[in-house]
């Protein structure tokens, strides 16, 4: 299991025996670790992630390595790069210090001082930064305190003003809407509008008038004017969610939006100025949606002038306990409850289980168990409700004990809920009801829509109503 995350390192070197040595060695010590052979497989992973330290062979077959310093200077200007050479050389080594290197390694040296003096060089430049402090960001629901937490404050505290592009990257779950929001409010356009629009939740014919808006009578059910979302969010902070799943034929529209900082409406020749910050978000390998046709080159050098890697909640186990606190603090507001902190033996098992969903998983996990607790403790077979082997298996319909009368509740169910307004305790059932249908289809939309007798475009609504991810169910 990876000790406590300390950064996203990358090692380009042409042997494969001696980088496969180095990555399980620094992967131990902390480090997310990626691997490129020569430079153009360099510059891939670059424009992919966002890169803290970079480990680069000084001799690559066939090329020599000071040759990707430009490279990364101009792409990653604030990661650390470390030439890396079998045999010490001065001249090399002031040569490679004057093209913008951070220092020089012997490959003789080991991985454990290597990662210390990795780890020094990070702090250093992590103390030219304000520190942000943990209750700064709580109070935007932004919580934590382990390394990958920390640095990813210093980040949006550095980014806070910048107009450019910001693309966030990362898991399903993770939290980049609220990292976005954490970004405008802290910004100098906190008193503007902010808006989040996901890109895979609206159909595509509904999506282009949704983003630029539209003239009467340009369509059928254009009945008046209306302004899209960017003009509306001129002065102030637009994020374009799962920006992976745009259509093709908006990316167009959307590359010129960002290059031209004007927007044509739908039905209209007069463009519209805007001065709308974008960040945009997507759990998708956008390099492999490239690859595949998916998805415009141009578009993604547009979009990632800014790359921000958002850690998934397993690289920040040290988060979970503040997390799940946040949680029942907030869930024992909303449904007048007094759910205590969990069990010590409860926390661990929390912690311990790696969380595909991410955030999203264990907020909903919590909400669950909040709802279903029979009394004030949280206990593990309902934190784990969606994974349990019997919930999945099970018969959805729930049958009454006609012996023990009319006020007997269907298992599972907590009498709190009954002390909710009816709309709320509607939305609760309603949530916890598709989860369960999810959970034993296997995340098959055609057969849960079908058990519900609702149409599978009302299941798709509903996922995104209550933040739920589908491939959490599979």
């Amino acid at each position: 299991m990876m000790n406590d995350y300390k950064g996203r390192l990358l090692i380009v070197d042409d042997d494969e025996q001696t980088c496969a040595f180095w990555k399980l060695a620094l992967s131990e010590a902390g480090f997310i670790v990626d691997v490129a052979h020569n430079l153009d497989e360099m510059k891939e992973i670059v424009l992919r992630y966002t890169i803290d330290v970079v480990l680069l062979d000084m001799n690559l077959k066939n090329e020599n390595g000071l040759d990707g310093i430009p490279f990364l200077v101009s792409r990653t200007p604030y990661s650390k790069v470390f030439m890396l050479t079998a045999h010490a050389s001065i001249e090399t080594a002031v040569s490679a210090l004057q093209d913008g290197a951070t220092g020089y390694i012997t490959k003789d040296t080991d991985p454990g001082v290597i990662a210390e003096m990795i780890c020094k060089h990070l702090q250093t430049q992590n103390r030219d930064v304000i520190d942000p402090t943990v209750e700064e960001f709580a109070q935007f629901g932004f919580i934590g305190k382990s390394k990958a937490f920390q640095d990813l404050c210093i980040r949006l505290k550095q980014l806070k003003d910048v107009d450019s592009t910001i693309l966030l990257l990362g898991e399903s779950g993770t939290g980049k809407e609220v990292i976005a929001r954490v970004l405008h409010k802290i910004s100098n356009r906190a008193s503007e509008r902010f808006e989040a629009i996901n890109c895979a939740a609206i159909p595509e014919n509904l999506l282009e008038s949704e983003l630029f808006g539209h003239k009467r009578g340009a369509f059928t059910d254009a009945k008046a004017d209306r302004k899209g979302i960017f003009e509306l969010c001129s002065k102030g902070t637009l994020l374009l969610d799962e920006i992976g799943d745009m259509p093709l034929s908006l990316q167009a529209k959307l590359l010129r939006v960002l290059q031209e900082k004007v927007v044509v409406p739908i039905g209209s020749s007069v463009p519209v100025k805007i001065d709308t910050r974008v960040i945009a978000a997507t759990h998708r390998d956008l390099v492999e949606e490239i690859e595949s046709g998916r998805f415009r080159e141009d578009l993604y050098y547009r979009l990632s002038v800014v790359p921000l890697y958002v850690p998934p909640l397993r690289h920040r186990k040290e988060d979970i306990p503040l997390l799940v606190e946040s949680f029942i603090s907030e869930f024992n507001t909303r449904f007048g409850r007094n759910i205590n902190k969990p069990a010590e033996s409860v926390m661990k098992r929390l912690v311990a289980y790696d969380w595909p969903g991410n955030i999203r998983e264990l907020r909903n996990a919590i909400e669950r168990a909040v709802v279903l607790t029979q009394d004030d403790h949280l206990r593990i077979e309902d934190l784990f409700h969606h994974l349990h082997s019997s919930h999945r298996n099970a018969e959805p319909n729930i049958p009454v004990d006609p012996n023990k009368g009319a006020n007997q509740l269907p298992s599972g169910i907590s009498r709190e809920l009954f002390k909710l307004p009816l709309t709320e305790a509607k939305q609760v059932f309603e949530k916890i009801y598709l989860e369960t249908q999810l959970s034993e289809t296997h995340g098959n939309i055609s057969e849960t829509s079908k058990r519900a007798g609702r149409y599978r475009a009302d299941i798709y609504r509903l996922l995104e109503r209550y933040d739920l991810q589908i491939d959490s169910f599979r």
